[in-house]
């Protein structure tokens, strides 16, 4: 039987990090996407000592793996991560524009089979309009699937 859904596998990369200033994990995360990261993700963790710290989650292609260890050590304090494989389903995806009162925007298009169940605009377009036509974000961002 044949899936509803694609499948595919990411290397899902992790460090513990309690000893660097907030402000520079917007620099980490910004080297992180241009290095090929498919998402960041900061956690509150308590580490030992009951000092806080962050989790730093980058989920990443596995032919992306040594560059983005490489940020990681370049860019943070980390002296080790742990990164393992994970499978993971997705939606068929198509790319294309919807045509709303403010013009055309950009969406993502995801599909279980041949059923469209969500529509997400490209946040970009959306806050572009958002500023050009003077109005609110959140009325551009939600858009449903029709």
């Amino acid at each position: 039987m044949k899936s509803k859904f694609l499948k595919d596998s990411i290397y899902v990369v992790e460090t513990n990090i309690d000893d660097m200033s907030p402000v520079i994990y917007e620099t980490v995360f910004e080297k992180l996407y241009s290095a090929g990261a498919l998402e960041v993700f900061l956690t509150p963790v308590q580490m030992k000592k009951v000092r806080p710290g962050i989790l730093l989650t980058a989920l990443v292609s596995k032919n992306k793996l040594k560059k983005i260890a490489e940020v990681i050590f370049r860019e943070t304090t980390s002296f080790g991560m742990r990164y393992y494989e994970a499978k993971r389903l997705k939606l068929l995806r198509k790319t294309g524009e919807k045509k709303e009162r403010w013009g055309k925007i950009k969406v993502n298009k995801g599909y279980i089979g041949k059923e469209l169940v969500k529509i997400s605009p490209e946040y970009n377009d959306c806050r572009e309009i958002a500023y050009k036509k003077k109005t609110l974000l959140k009325d551009i961002i939600n858009l449903r699937p029709s």
